[in-house]
């Protein structure tokens, strides 16, 4: 680089000094704007990724793979899983079982802004692009949750911790959640606070063996 090119790389970066017109040779505007496209095409390539990244399944991956690690052993992580449940069948992205309970995991892979009430039927999630009301997440995460505490006392097992966990994923930045106490959400940059306010045990509160085995053999279809 000659001297003419580092003196206007100096004025892109330090720019009370910088003028266009003291760009005098080609090499100078050739350097200029070279650099300007590089760090335009910089800037789009680093939009692109976080928008293929922000799409459901790979928050969904990001997710799974984040209370993979967050959970002690013994613990379980069951995918895309169907219960069978006192009634009916239902659905779920993940089910995790940690020295704490069982939590039944429902995964938002965009919203910057979520609003909604832990008892409202629908919840407001809005980005800088759209806005879209869905059905509050808690309603079919707590029925399973009474489902499966209702089979683990058919066998004898009670007291033992169900409940939901919420994850809103979005990688653009840390989502704001106005949803009031007792949503049993968090985000995905704060997940780990959260799980461990809710699983900071050091010993296992159950049988876990023999709730995993139930589980697996009369719950999960």
């Amino acid at each position: 680089m000659n001297k003419k090119s580092e003196t206007a790389l100096e004025w892109f970066f330090y720019g009370e000094e910088f003028e266009l017109w003291k760009l005098h040779t080609k090499e100078d505007y050739i350097f200029f704007f070279g650099f300007l496209a590089l760090a335009i095409a910089v800037m789009w390539i680093v939009v692109h990724i976080y928008n293929v990244q922000r799409d459901q399944e790979k928050a969904k991956e990001r997710v799974f793979k984040r209370l993979g690690r967050l959970a002690k052993n013994p613990h379980h992580l069951f995918k895309e899983v169907t219960l069978k449940l006192p009634e009916g069948e239902q659905k779920f992205e993940a089910v995790l079982m940690d020295k704490s309970g069982i939590y039944l995991v429902k995964v938002f892979g965009w919203g910057l802004k979520v609003f909604g009430t832990p008892d409202g039927e629908t919840w407001r999630l809005e980005d800088r692009e759209k806005k879209a009301e869905v059905e509050n997440p808690l309603i079919e995460l707590r029925k399973g949750a009474a489902g499966i505490q209702k089979i683990l006392e058919e066998h004898g097992i009670k007291r033992l911790k169900v409940q939901p966990l919420v994850v809103f994923a979005d990688n653009f930045s840390t989502p704001e959640l106005y949803l009031g106490y007792g949503s049993n959400s968090t985000t995905y940059q704060e997940l780990r606070v959260w799980y461990q306010k809710q699983s900071g045990v050091k010993e296992v509160q159950y049988d876990f063996e023999r709730v995993s085995s139930i589980i697996k053999n009369e719950v999960i279809k």
